[in-house]
């Protein structure tokens, strides 16, 4: 891993990104360990509209996530510039995984959590990328 340049000064906006991935990142278990736990509930699959199975996979991947998340979010907040790539990934993949579940979970109404976490990522890729506060952090960084 990567620190920041010495005397560099963390910028804020890196450090609630950092902040927001790691809570992301709890989220993202959260939502595994629940699917994973309920996979079985018979009025859940119903409501959800999914197989045992499917909760199953849905299970995994939250989980592989979450733990990406969190392997992120510490390179963010240490200074890693592997880290801004590896946020621009995953936070494509969880913006394709978020609109799948909005789409999927479809029931007549747009999911508000759905949209809200969706403009958390595209918010996350303008701080680190679109900020020249960042930049300039990041650009210091080994």
């Amino acid at each position: 891993m990567g620190s920041s340049m010495a005397g560099a000064r963390r910028p804020g906006v890196v450090t609630f990104i950092g902040i927001i991935l790691y809570i992301q990142a709890a989220v993202a278990a959260a939502f595994g360990i629940v699917a994973f736990i309920e996979r079985d509930n018979l009025q859940w699959q119903i409501v959800t509209g999914q197989s045992d199975s499917d909760l199953i996979v849905f299970a995994i991947v939250e989980l592989i996530f979450a733990f990406a998340l969190l392997i992120v979010a510490s390179g963010v907040m240490s200074g890693a510039k592997w880290s801004r790539m590896l946020v621009g990934i995953i936070a494509g993949f969880r913006i394709v995984a978020i609109s799948w579940w909005m789409i999927s979970h479809h029931a007549g109404g747009i999911h508000s959590a759905a949209i809200i976490q969706i403009l958390i990522y595209v918010f996350v890729l303008w701080a680190l990328y679109g900020n020249k506060e960042s930049n300039d952090y990041y650009e210091g960084a080994m």
